[in-house]
């Protein structure tokens, strides 16, 4: 995040040559775009941030990124790569739609038509069964009761 760029950015862009955007926020610029598959409780690697201020630095050479600070943000993503979209087998009222990667904005208008043909107890538009929440229970039953 660089609170002070030094160059207007009035909406986001996304650079292709070096796959990363750049928001305009409230609090300064915003710099995202990679990925770093770790567990929850890894450290998050730093130099994948100090690349972003480079490749911004290309595409805008006058940028400040003296003040720059690193987030991290978790996003769910499924072993399988399918998110999980379904009622909760523990509340019949609760339904679950998530873990859709990085592709929750392109998916949302889709899920949401599941969620409400769900909510309505009508027939899903496509066959959800392969996004159920119960998928992985199987596998981890198996893993449980196999010896160490």
């Amino acid at each position: 995040m660089l609170p002070d760029p030094g160059v207007e950015v009035r909406r986001t862009v996304v650079s292709g040559d070096h796959y990363f955007g750049l928001t305009p926020m409230d609090g300064g610029l915003r710099l995202a775009g990679t990925v770093e598959l770790a567990g929850l409780d890894a450290p998050p690697n730093n130099a994948r941030a100090d690349n972003l201020v480079r490749a911004a630095r290309r595409l805008l050479p006058d940028l400040n990124d003296r003040e720059a600070t690193r987030w991290m943000g978790f996003r769910p993503s499924m072993p399988d790569s399918l998110p999980v979209i379904d009622r909760s087998p523990a509340h019949e009222n609760v339904f679950f739609a998530f873990g859709h990667g990085h592709l929750g904005l392109t998916t949302a208008a889709l899920t949401g038509r599941l969620v409400a043909q769900m909510v309505d107890g009508r027939p899903t538009s496509i066959d959800v069964f392969p996004y159920r929440a119960g998928r992985f229970a199987l596998r981890m039953q198996r893993r449980c009761r196999s010896p160490r």
